[in-house]
């Protein structure tokens, strides 16, 4: 097997579409490329979101931030977090949840910050009529814009009243809540921008509804196809046994990459063209599936993970047998994993 025996496949121009709609539902795009473009590979990522019409790219921290600048890459930058460095006068935004973390963003390079406000139960940010700590925060940094953040069980309601009250208090500027699950719900158009992550890349919501077209194509190869007995049993702990005479394969894609070890028997891959059951324990580098009557050689493309349109496994599969966010799911895909582009 080759070095690339692994591999998630981007596709840019769903990307492209899935940022198209989610621009045309809102007054403003702040497109999430955070913790490495939610692991589909950071600066492909942001420069298609940024060729596609997002009028500012949030990462992760200012580290993020230097990596973009580093590569040419110049539309608006908000690094959600205020750690890490960044060169002065590269033109980057910073998330500041106190007067503290304000200054902090100032002296690690950030030229100014939206100040994260609490909207209901969230663990982060000023009070939203605290009128005193938010001109303490502006007096230890320039003030951007208001960055809204709630936890679920919060009204959207509830938490869009604390955010204008906030924002009346700081004079009106600039202020953004709502995500990918606010936009689906008609509040795209509510403030200034959209902070939208998982909706960009199709990956669905925790209940599972969707939000865009997959983007993300996770693969393997079959290594070795051979006969198994009736009763014999596969990997660690022989948890399946041959109910009859058959073909399996081993394919590449273990837990080391990303591949839950609890898809033993419960889960399916797609080989030519035709879904085939992940059988036994899915071990660090390999899992095995029982091809039935599907005709396999070495070599062969295994679809771990793809578009549910086509027929292959989707994330919401693997997040119901998991018991995972589908975010969780996807940035789970284990660095080896080799990333590929195409249009």
């Amino acid at each position: 097997m080759t070095a690339d025996s692994r591999r998630l496949s981007v596709d840019l121009d769903r990307l492209t579409a899935n940022v198209r709609r989610y621009r045309a539902a809102a007054r403003g795009l702040v497109a999430r490329v955070d913790h490495d473009g939610f692991g589909l590979g950071l600066l492909a990522v942001a420069r298609a979101c940024a060729a596609a019409g997002a009028d500012m790219l949030a990462v992760a921290d200012l580290d993020e931030a230097a990596r973009l600048r580093e590569h040419g890459v110049e539309t608006p930058l908000l690094a959600l977090r205020p750690v890490g460095a960044v060169r002065r006068g590269a033109r980057v935004h910073a998330a500041a949840g106190s007067p503290h973390e304000a200054a902090a963003a100032v002296s690690r390079g950030a030229e100014a910050v939206h100040l994260v406000v609490d909207c209901g139960g969230a663990v982060r940010g000023v009070r939203p009529q605290d009128a005193g700590e938010l001109a303490h925060a502006a007096d230890g940094a320039p003030v951007a814009a208001l960055m809204g953040v709630a936890d679920a069980s919060t009204p959207r309601t509830r938490a869009s009243a604390a955010l204008a009250a906030a924002a009346e208090i700081a004079g009106g500027i600039p202020r953004h809540l709502h995500g990918t699950a606010g936009v689906l719900a008609g509040h795209g158009a509510d403030d200034d921008y959209v902070r939208v992550g998982r909706g960009l890349y199709g990956i669905p919501l925790p209940d599972r509804s969707p939000t865009g077209s997959p983007v993300a194509r996770l693969t393997g190869r079959v290594v070795t196809v051979k006969r198994i007995r009736a009763g014999e049993g596969v990997s660690y702990g022989y948890i399946y046994r041959a109910p009859a005479d058959g073909w399996i394969a081993l394919v590449t894609g273990g837990y080391a990459d990303g591949v839950p070890r609890s898809l033993g028997n419960r889960a399916c891959a797609v080989v030519n063209g035709r879904r085939v059951r992940i059988i036994g324990r899915v071990a660090m580098d390999v899992l095995v599936v029982d091809l039935g009557d599907v005709t396999a050689r070495p070599g062969d493309e295994a679809v771990l993970l793809g578009d549910p349109g086509n027929g292959e496994p989707s994330v919401s599969e693997w997040a119901a047998i998991t018991g995972s966010d589908p975010v969780a799911v996807m940035a789970a895909i284990g660095p080896r994993v080799v990333r590929s582009y195409a249009r």
